[in-house]
């Protein structure tokens, strides 16, 4: 069987799915799921499929479904076309030239309102990855996730549950379910207002679970003293807890801390939206700003960039463990694969489709029994698509082909 491809046709899918529940963090509430499917056809019928995790509103990253949704309509999809690529791992030379064409466009536009003040796409690019990827993987008859980490899966995954900011009334029930259904990893999504309180009060209830809390950087970092008082907690970890714009930022900021003596933070420190790229995480290392990664593979760009990023940690002592994004199993299916690395720090933000959907994108889907899955490593994503459901929730459609 041949190891190149030529894809002659990627479709583009906007997709609009309602979730089951509102998820609320300190930055955003999502309701809905906006997102991007990104399908891929080469010449003797064959599909790969990826997805653009972007949010609509910019409350995660800059990078929105609006400007991911221009971005591959207009550049990197017919770009793509042109360079008639036939590896995956081309696709980000082709985004660089992308952005330094965008870059030169800004520049020309200065002081503009114009949609090219913001040239970095990161879940654009990792959405056409991901499809380029698993069309590549289902012609090469190789799992895609296998394939670009050159390492086995485990075969089978814990589950692990993020909870939104939900009504503290509500909040030991709720963890109640998911501890019954066998999830020993809780992620409590916190604020400043309540967040102590909240951890306290899952903490007194469930002394022997994997708990960390996220704070999606609310806490300013005049209120170092209150998450220091996480320490109480035997937490896996505390994930972003400072609303800083750059880990530049946080590394000054941390800096004048210890410098007068009022760093005093036990708790493992886990960075996600802080870290974009490989130069950030070396950064954030130097500076000896974080223990752990989240790794998204929309967030990084990729799963190339995902391998490099793994690698780095690996060889510096940075824990990671693999999130989520209120996807379509598109996305998470890719996910859940790489939870099964052997050495990821926890169980993963990845719990049953029928949680967040009424049907999602793919079949099988993603089902845990008594806090276990197994991992689908089938050729591809190793799960198929339903074109149905996918039709279903489309609101746009864009085709574009090779001439």
């Amino acid at each position: 069987m041949q190891d190149s491809l030529l894809v002659k046709r990627i479709t583009l899918h906007r997709v609009n799915i309602p979730l089951q529940f509102t998820f609320k963090t300190a930055r955003g509430t999502v309701q809905n799921r906006e997102t991007i499917i990104i399908e891929m056809e080469n010449e003797d019928g064959q599909k790969g499929y990826g997805e653009c995790v972007a949010f609509a509103d910019p409350f995660y990253t800059d990078e929105t479904v609006d400007l991911a949704w221009h971005r591959l309509v207009h550049h990197y999809g017919p770009a793509m076309l042109s360079a008639q690529i036939e590896r995956a791992k081309e696709i980000h030379d082709i985004a660089d030239f992308v952005h330094a064409a965008l870059g030169m466009m800004a520049s020309e536009r200065a002081g503009s309102e114009s949609e090219y003040q913001h040239i970095h796409s990161p879940m654009a690019v990792a959405g056409l990855e991901n499809a380029l990827l698993n069309l590549e993987c289902t012609v090469k008859g190789q799992n895609t996730v296998e394939y670009v980490m050159g390492e086995s899966l485990q075969d089978t995954i814990p589950c692990g549950v993020a909870i939104g900011d939900i009504p503290m009334d509500t909040l030991i029930d709720v963890v109640r379910t998911h501890v019954e259904q066998g999830c020993q990893r809780i992620k409590l999504k916190i604020k400043p207002e309540d967040g102590y309180e909240r951890t306290k009060l899952v903490r007194a209830a469930f002394p022997n679970i994997t708990l960390a809390v996220d704070a999606n950087r609310s806490y300013s970092f005049a209120q170092i003293d209150d998450v220091a008082l996480l320490n109480d907690f035997n937490l896996a970890c505390i994930e972003e807890p400072f609303d800083v714009s750059s880990v530049q930022t946080l590394a000054l900021l941390k800096q004048e801390a210890l410098s007068k003596g009022l760093w005093s933070i036990t708790t493992p420190i886990c960075l996600d939206e802080s870290i974009l790229t490989f130069e950030d995480l070396e950064y954030a290392v130097r500076h000896d700003l974080i223990d752990v990664l989240n790794i998204k593979i929309g967030r990084l760009g990729g799963l190339y960039p995902v391998k490099r990023i793994i690698d780095y940690c690996r060889d510096n002592d940075i824990k990671f463990w693999i999130g989520s994004m209120v996807e379509t199993g598109v996305s998470k299916m890719l996910h859940v694969q790489l939870a099964a690395l052997a050495d990821t720090y926890m169980a993963g933000d990845l719990s049953d489709s029928k949680r967040y959907f009424e049907d999602d994108l793919i079949v099988p889907d993603i089902t845990f029994t008594d806090g276990q899955m197994t991992v689908p490593k089938g050729p591809g994503l190793g799960v198929e698509v339903r074109p149905d459901v996918l039709s279903r929730y489309a609101v746009e459609t864009v085709v574009i082909e090779t001439l």
